[in-house]
């Protein structure tokens, strides 16, 4: 599953909130959506990440540990 997936699946709970007949069915398919919404997020950003990490530069960044 990625970011467009989460995505098309917060669309479709954000449409079945405003269906919803009541507002507690509303409002958990608006917490839905946003659950969505918030893995589409992480998942943009691990993909940018994981490139950062192939890179020399993201290697010297880490810290190493202190001689004893």
């Amino acid at each position: 599953m990625n970011a467009a997936d989460c995505n098309a699946r917060a669309a479709h709970c954000a449409a079945n909130a405003e269906l919803a007949g009541t507002e507690v069915v509303a409002s958990e398919f608006l917490k839905l959506a946003a659950q969505w919404r918030a893995m589409a997020v992480r998942d943009i950003f691990l993909g940018v990440a994981a490139d950062l990490a192939d890179t020399p530069l993201a290697l010297s960044a880490i810290p190493r540990p202190l001689p004893i």
